[in-house]
């Protein structure tokens, strides 16, 4: 009876997942409307920050403020967290709570607009990446063994890649944290589509113009300890202009630094599709080497000329490392008691923002950027060649973007944000 249940529900998903692809391309198909590209925004900025309900508020402005933003007047959604920015659109999980993936734009009086909806089976769908006019992928999490291929510009689906071939540990079901291109190559990091991380940080590897799955690869850990990987990178920041990608991995959050598993920036050379085991960048333990509870990074991108901008924990409060004495170790901790000890971390402002040199593998505080939380919400973006950083200090009160220049080093605050909690902002001329 298990088994039937099972191959029934397996073919009731592909039966869906079949009416959803053949209604999204279908012509007559009125919830995708491309509007012409003078009658939309290609300019400006669109703010985000958390209400003290958990909702967002969102804000179009044409030019940067000067000295504060108040989103206390922005569009209040369920949730805003954009993946991508081509073309003046914002590409993202359904605001409004619902399954599914939106475009968005903003039309000339500076509103924002649905321009398109993908709708998934799975409610807790949430990754979408771009990688052109025409080539953008997602994953339905309730099909979790294939992306789906999709044009960015129509927001209709155009393909799937089967992915079942690919290595998942324990035989799990995988989740995709984030989508990265290079070419038609594609990679995409997982963990288990309940959430679980593996003993090795693994990234499966796909090929967009054949629509087929290409392989993996994975950074090693001690067969024990989870290597974690959040995705807090946005966009495509992470490739450079000789072709190497990027990914950095979040080791383990509670006292992986005891058994060895740092946060890793790991390495994919250009010509290759496998993480080179002889580049080992931790950057928190070169910023700290005494740091072993939580050597985590997070918000990581480059920058240009071998350098990257993250956030990297600098301590651990003493706070934790006692709960975690007192318990025995990360690996005695009840599902209640990591919780609680991520709550401490979670509040203890000990990351800075920092430059990462990805050929000497150094490590540089930004000077003149409050500290804040590691597990921070925030994005950058690049506006005439700054990079513009979200800062929320609550011991300070302190909510602001700062803006540095990666020419000088110099760093200086850029404007303050009221009305909520800033979490990102989002420069419509650019495609990240």
């Amino acid at each position: 009876m298990y088994s039937f249940k099972n191959k029934c529900t397996t073919l009731l998903s592909i039966l869906l997942l079949g009416l959803l692809f053949n209604a999204c391309n279908d012509d007559d198909d009125d919830t995708t409307a491309v509007l012409p590209a003078d009658s939309i925004r290609t300019t400006g900025f669109v703010f985000v920050g958390t209400t003290a309900s958990g909702s967002s508020l969102v804000k179009y402005v044409e030019e940067l403020p000067t000295e504060t933003i108040d989103l206390s007047d922005g569009t209040d959604f369920q949730r805003f967290s954009p993946n991508a920015v081509f073309n003046h659109a914002l590409f993202l999980q359904r605001p409004d709570g619902a399954a599914g993936f939106s475009k968005y734009t903003v039309d000339p009086n500076g509103v924002l607009i649905e321009e398109g909806v993908i709708p998934t089976i799975g409610t807790s769908s949430f990754e979408m990446d771009v990688r052109d006019a025409e080539v953008g992928v997602f994953q339905d999490r309730s099909t979790p063994k294939t992306i789906t291929v999709f044009n960015p510009t129509t927001f209709q689906i155009t393909n799937t890649i089967d992915m079942s071939e690919a290595t998942v540990p324990g035989g799990v079901d995988q989740r995709y944290q984030n989508f990265v291109f290079r070419g038609d190559e594609l990679f995409a990091p997982i963990r288990g589509n309940d959430g679980a991380s593996f003993p090795s940080f693994f990234v499966h590897i796909a090929d967009v113009s054949s629509s087929t799955y290409v392989g993996e690869t994975q950074r090693e850990g001690n067969g024990e300890t989870p290597v974690e990987f959040f995705g807090t990178t946005i966009g495509q920041n992470v490739v450079d202009t000789n072709g190497d990608v990027y990914i950095a991995d979040a080791g383990n959050r509670a006292g992986g630094g005891l058994a060895g598993i740092f946060a890793r920036v790991n390495k994919i050379p250009t010509g290759s599709t496998q993480i080179d085991t002889d580049y080992v960048f931790e950057p928190a333990r070169v910023l700290n080497p005494e740091n072993l509870f939580l050597s985590y990074l997070s918000h990581f991108r480059l920058i240009g000329n071998g350098k990257a901008l993250a956030l990297v924990n600098n301590e651990t409060p003493q706070e934790a490392i006692d709960f975690l004495e007192n318990a025995g170790g990360a690996e005695n901790l009840s599902s209640a008691q990591f919780a609680e000890i991520l709550a401490i971390l979670s509040e203890a402002e000990t990351a800075q923002w920092c430059v990462l040199d990805l050929t000497m593998r150094t490590v540089t505080p930004i000077d003149n950027i409050p500290a804040t939380g590691v597990f921070a919400v925030g994005v950058t973006f690049e506006h005439e060649g700054q990079i513009y950083i979200p800062i929320l200090n609550e011991t300070s009160a302190e909510s602001a973007y700062y803006r540095y220049n990666p020419n000088t080093g110099v760093a200086e605050k850029a404007f303050d944000v009221t009305g909520a909690n800033i979490t990102t902002g989002y420069n419509l001329a650019n495609n990240y």
